[in-house]
Order: C-alpha cells, then sequence, then structure tokens
C-alpha cells in the first residue's frame, strides 16, 4: 500500500515539474546547463559528485540536502523543501531567498535559461536522446 501511494505522489511531482517544463526546451537546457551548471554539478545516473556541487540527476522529487554523497550547508539540510520545478525556479533565480545560507555561487538570472535547465532536469536521459534525434 505504501509503495503504491508513494508512487501517486511521484506521478504527481512528475506531473507538476512537466507542466512547468513544458515552457522550457530540454534540447536548449541541456547546452545552457553545460554552459552555466556542469563545472560544479552533474547530471547523470552517478554516485560520484564534482568537488564544488551535488549530483543533479533525479533533483526533482528529491529532498533538498539529501543526497547522501555530498556535504551540504547546514541550512540546505534544514531547508525541508522537495524540489519541484517551481522551487528549482525560485532558487535558481536567487538561491539565498529561498534557503538563506546556501553555498550556491550562481545564479540564473534569466527566465527563458531557468525554464529550459529546467526541463532539463525534468526529462529522462532517454527522452532527451530522441528529441536530441529529431529533425
Amino acid at each position: 500500500m505504501r509503495i503504491k501511494q508513494l508512487a501517486v505522489i511521484g506521478l504527481g511531482l512528475a506531473a507538476a515539474a512537466s507542466a512547468f517544463a513544458e515552457g522550457g526546451d530540454a534540447v536548449r537546457g541541456k547546452a545552457v546547463f553545460m554552459a552555466q551548471c556542469a563545472a560544479c554539478h552533474l547530471q547523470k545516473a552517478s554516485d560520484k559528485s564534482p568537488p564544488i556541487g551535488p549530483q543533479l540527476y533525479g533533483v526533482v522529487g528529491r529532498k533538498a540536502g539529501s543526497w547522501d554523497h555530498f556535504k551540504y550547508t547546514d541550512a540546505m539540510k534544514k531547508a525541508g523543501h522537495v524540489w519541484n520545478a517551481k522551487l528549482l525556479d525560485t532558487y535558481l533565480e536567487n538561491p539565498y531567498s529561498l534557503v538563506p545560507g546556501a553555498a550556491m555561487g550562481l545564479t540564473v538570472p534569466i527566465l527563458k535559461n531557468r525554464e529550459d535547465v529546467i526541463a532539463y532536469l525534468t526529462t529522462a536521459p532517454e527522452e532527451l536522446k530522441q528529441t536530441e534525434r529529431a529533425p
């Protein structure tokens, strides 16, 4: 029973994230991510994290400050947020307004770039590969 409830919650989070991300272009978001985020973050299934920032693969639906392989600030660990598209948008625009004491060293001030990066973060890698191949 508990697994079914979690699955329904997960589907709801995915639907909310994709509703926001529909305004974004995941392929362009990958390019923005590579230019602005990849120096500090990974976006692929791995237990490894760059020394600067946490792994972002599967970040949507994950509790803030909870990825086991990264040492978060106390502020991030105590934030209590579960990442969704709206929170990611707020955080990318101004991390310190959402999590005072966060250690994020970069903002993404342009709305279109945030929408595209969030679309990229909410798109399964297999779906993105199909999109990249499309004419």
